[in-house]
């Protein structure tokens, strides 16, 4: 490589941009650096290795998949404990079980369905995220594969008109390391996007689709309290109804054994095909001056889908809502009549938790 220093401000604007490169640059000469010296002596065959590893290490690996799920996960605890934080005492956790159980007592006579053989339990939004993350990844990895795949063929291509210098800065390993970037960043959205769930999720099985493995039946007390902030029943009465949906639920999916995997492989069957519109990418990628990690952060990913739906798509997304509203049915029925001569606001209630399972429910945020 050469020792010009303008090159190596050049160089710098192609990786960083324009605006924050200069603002580096700046920096370094109002500290009495020589910016040019200065990336000479970090690109020195001594050095480089070295920080190339430390980049690598921090944009994070994509495994065996499209998504850095350990950069997901992240994100997602730290979302929650500094914006969603909730306690769960011993005494909401007793309440929240005895909901349960006596939940299960209510449904007894309403439907010939076994009650769940699994533990009641009660959860606080970390705990939801723990149990939910592993289906989480099996309903949003297909996605993650079809973007990934796009934007790396788009940066591939981009690549070849890219200064040498740059092309060759990675040894050749613009590919891998754009594969790392998107996987990270894919990361960091299904992150958020787990985060927001973990604040609004009642349970395993909101609205229908099952979000936990294992048998098993639970509650979020924090989010049950904040949905029954804005209800006239009393917190009481909208936990025991949550309780009985959750319970409900659980009978559905631990005795007719086929259906949460029908559920899930056909979401998985919708996801594989969506369409990619490279065109939205092309255009970002151009925005963004080529391969450049800096921008990578500011991709608009919800712009990248195309709006129509293949023949295999429709034909799945129609047995797949008829899957779910058939669940969702069966969830709402039976809860209806195990409840109408134990609860006061058992009708008002109904309304309520068909309106939110309409509007949103935790599937209309996961689709």
């Amino acid at each position: 490589m050469s020792e010009n220093p303008d090159q190596w401000e050049e160089m710098l604007r192609a990786v960083l941009g324009n605006e924050a490169a200069d603002r580096m640059i700046e920096q370094m000469r109002s500290q009495g650096i020589d910016p040019g010296a200065q990336m000479s002596e970090t690109m020195n065959p001594a050095n480089f290795n070295q920080i190339v590893n430390q980049v690598r290490a921090m944009l994070g690996s994509s495994g065996d998949g499209p998504v850095n799920w350990k950069v997901g996960e992240q994100v997602a605890r730290e979302t929650i404990q500094r914006d969603h934080l909730d306690t769960l005492t011993a005494a909401e956790g007793d309440r929240a079980r005895m909901c349960l159980q006596t939940a299960n007592l209510w449904l007894d006579p309403a439907t010939d369905i076994d009650p769940c053989m699994g533990p009641n339990q009660a959860w606080s939004r970390l705990d939801w995220l723990a149990h939910t993350l592993a289906t989480f990844k099996r309903l949003t990895e297909p996605v993650g594969e079809n973007v990934a795949r796009a934007f790396t063929e788009v940066i591939r291509e981009q690549m070849e008109y890219a200064p040498e210098e740059i092309r060759g800065l990675f040894g050749g390993d613009s590919s891998q390391m754009m594969a790392g970037i998107l996987s990270s960043l894919l990361g960091m959205q299904y992150g958020a996007g787990l985060a927001e769930l973990a604040t609004i999720s009642f349970g395993t099985a909101d609205a229908g689709l099952p979000l936990v493995e294992g048998e098993t039946a639970a509650l979020v007390p924090a989010n049950v309290a904040e949905f029954a902030k804005d209800l006239e029943a009393e917190p009481d009465e909208v936990i025991l109804f949550a309780a009985v949906r959750e319970q409900a639920a659980a009978r559905l999916y631990s005795r007719i054994s086929w259906l949460r995997p029908q559920l899930l492989d056909t979401v998985a069957a919708y996801a594989r095909e969506i369409q990619i519109d490279t065109d939205s990418i092309e255009e970002q990628v151009r925005e963004m001056g080529g391969f450049n990690p800096a921008a990578m952060q500011e991709l608009n990913l919800t712009a990248v889908f195309a709006p129509s739906l293949t023949p295999n798509q429709e034909t799945t997304l129609a047995r797949l809502e008829h899957l779910l509203s058939l669940a969702e049915g069966w969830i709402s029925a039976v809860s209806a009549q195990a409840v109408m001569a134990q609860l006061p606001h058992a009708v008002a209630l109904g309304e309520m938790f068909q309106r939110r399972s309409a509007t949103s429910s935790p599937v209309n945020q996961i689709f």
